[in-house]
């Protein structure tokens, strides 16, 4: 799975998540800061992500979730491991 396909499973469930968002979410926006994506949001995009990928995401891992890129590499470090 490329970079480029996470990411854009990332958008597609953070745009369904808080539909307000832009058509196209800068890679670099934080999470909280930028696209105003609140606590809830995120425990939402965990749960796809563990849906999606069928790892476990602990809640010592949340803080590097903070903007797409981030996410991103998350995730493939864990399906490379």
């Amino acid at each position: 799975m490329s970079p480029q396909d996470v990411s854009s499973f990332l958008c597609a469930q953070l745009r369904s998540i808080k539909p307000t968002l832009p058509e196209v979410v800068p890679t670099q926006a934080h999470y909280r800061n930028d696209l105003c994506v609140d606590s809830l949001d995120l425990v939402e995009l965990v749960a796809r992500i563990e849906q999606r990928f069928g790892f476990p995401i602990v809640d010592a891992d949340l803080s590097t979730f903070v903007n797409l890129d981030a996410t991103t590499e998350f995730i493939l470090n864990r399906i490379r491991a």
